[in-house]
């Protein structure tokens, strides 16, 4: 898949997310996900997966690249991030790993749709500063390019990502500051109580993942809609705590799965972040 299909799914995603979710009643200046700035934390985290849902059958290419430079690269690149934030930081709205990212600590995944290309997802926990504010770094990797935004984040403000700062590459090799005004990179995913993890344990197995063999407690719950299925594979030595997860729906098996082929412990800026 060239360059052109797949740097405009990933803009054709947010269009398609912004008109899905721009029709609902409340509209402000958070982010449902971290998709869209402009769509109201209001809106139930069932949309969301109604909307992972509708990008899975509907999104296509709408623009080849981002712009060179200029205001139009700064928003296009705020709007990537926070699509890929979103992506990165939860599956279904939610993320059932019980471990927590250290400074330092990061993944990489292997994420897959059937009908696109392969995209090696990145979730790294850069820096943490003396006041508490946390720099992490998000990329997104298929065969024609690499997309990175490393993004300080304040996490006590409001219980949501807020940025404070952001630096950028995108895949052609731009790079550069990128100017934000407090905007939302992403809403944290529900938290699950240890109790409802338990419930949702089915088994205790061994999965094996690029990254290796694991054993893990296998977790189900029923997607958002209630035609599908969210699964993760736990297992406490990764950070974050999860091997592989994926998205079923009813009728169509596997939507989108993430295999872990990569973590580690020694991630720090790529950008000149800090």
């Amino acid at each position: 898949m060239k360059r052109q299909t797949t740097t405009g799914w990933i803009f054709g995603t947010v269009l398609v997310l912004v008109v899905l979710l721009s029709s609902c009643s409340m509209l402000g200046d958070a982010v449902v996900g971290g998709i869209s700035s402009g769509v109201s934390k209001g809106v139930s985290k069932g949309v969301e997966q109604e909307v992972e849902k509708e990008v899975a059958e509907e999104a296509q290419p709408s623009q080849s690249k981002a712009p060179a430079a200029g205001p139009q690269w700064n928003q296009f690149m705020i709007m990537q991030a926070q699509m890929v934030f979103s992506y990165a930081f939860s599956a279904g709205g939610m993320w059932a790993g019980q471990k927590e990212y250290k400074p330092g600590e990061y993944t990489k995944f292997e994420w897959s749709m059937e009908g696109e290309d392969t995209i090696v997802l990145e979730r790294a926990y850069l820096k943490e500063l003396e006041d508490g504010k946390q720099w992490w770094r998000v990329s997104w990797e298929d065969s024609e390019g690499l997309w990175i935004w490393e993004v300080l984040i304040d996490p006590e403000e409001s219980g949501s990502g807020q940025m404070l700062r952001m630096r950028a590459r995108d895949a052609d090799g731009n790079q550069g500051e990128v100017p934000v005004s407090g905007e939302t990179v992403y809403m944290p995913p529900a938290e699950l109580t240890k109790e409802s993890v338990q419930g949702a344990t089915v088994a205790k197995e061994k999965v094996t993942v690029p990254a290796g063999t694991f054993q893990s407690d296998h977790v189900i719950y029923m997607a958002a809609t209630g035609e599908g299925q969210v699964e993760f594979w736990l297992a406490p030595q990764i950070p974050g705590g999860v091997v592989r997860y994926l998205i079923s729906e009813k009728g169509k098996g596997e939507v989108w799965t993430s295999d872990l082929i990569e973590f580690g412990k020694n991630a720090t800026t790529i950008l000149g972040s800090y």
